[in-house]
């Protein structure tokens, strides 16, 4: 009867560690299960002050059909206004090749395109650029983008100015005035920086476009612009981009 007893006993510690073990085991499994949830999130996703989620995927924001770049879960005014911005040169022209640059980084999606076009004396490029905020689902203009690159306008104007206009000091080659038809020498030319650097930053808002690619952002804008606020130029480069690097980012601004 003791042995009976005994018995009845044992098989009953034997079912709670049993009952035990498999309560463990579950909580393991559902601790696990909740940190792969967890840490998946967190690689792909992220969410701002008003827990929107946003998604660390290019993919889940850009599409590639063709030459056309088509974007997801973003407003469909900032999509409708990139769309035309592409079928404009695509439409009006022979495109020879497409080039897509799409960057991701901290919540800011960026995309630049360049479009080689068939020319009738040289073929000639066409870029356009795209930088949204997808927490705030709206575009990035472009004082902002500087602003997040510690830059500014003047500071641009003076480097297309520094690297791309002004004049060999040994030169004797004279310059006509874009908008004057004043007639100068590379010296007059040079001394006078200060009030061409003035018209580029006037102007350049208009006509730049930036980018990011990983932690860098770049400017580009067509040097025929610039010719324009300096001097008369014949030269074929004209129609080439000033293509340049602006600075790292500060992701304190973002």
């Amino acid at each position: 009867m003791n042995k009976k007893k005994k018995k009845v006993k044992s098989d009953n510690i034997d079912i709670k560690r049993l009952i035990l073990v498999s309560v463990m085991s579950f909580c393991i499994i559902i601790a696990m299960i909740t940190y792969w949830i967890f840490a998946y999130q967190n690689k792909y996703y992220s969410k701002d002050d008003n827990n929107k989620i946003v998604s660390h995927r290019i993919s889940d924001y850009v599409e590639v059909e063709g030459n056309v770049v088509h974007l997801k879960n973003i407003s469909s005014e900032i999509n409708d206004r990139f769309l035309e911005k592409q079928n404009e040169i695509l439409n009006n022209n022979e495109i020879i090749d497409v080039d897509i640059s799409k960057n991701l980084n901290n919540k800011i999606l960026s995309i630049k395109i360049s479009y080689v076009v068939y020319g009738d004396l040289a073929n000639y490029e066409e870029i356009i650029t795209l930088n949204v905020d997808l927490e705030k689902d709206e575009e990035i203009d472009n004082e902002k983008m500087l602003d997040i690159a510690s830059s500014s306008y003047r500071e641009i104007a003076i480097d297309i100015f520094n690297e791309y206009i002004r004049l060999p000091d040994d030169t004797e080659k004279e310059v006509v005035d874009a908008i004057t038809g004043e007639t100068l020498s590379a010296e007059e030319f040079n001394d006078s920086s200060e009030k061409y650097i003035v018209r580029i930053r006037e102007k350049i808002s208009e006509i730049i476009s930036i980018y990011m690619n990983d932690d860098i952002e770049y400017y580009v804008v067509r040097l025929s612009e610039i010719h324009k606020l300096c001097y008369r130029t014949n030269m074929d480069v004209a129609m080439a981009y000033i293509e340049r690097e602006i600075g790292e980012i500060n992701k304190e601004e973002l």
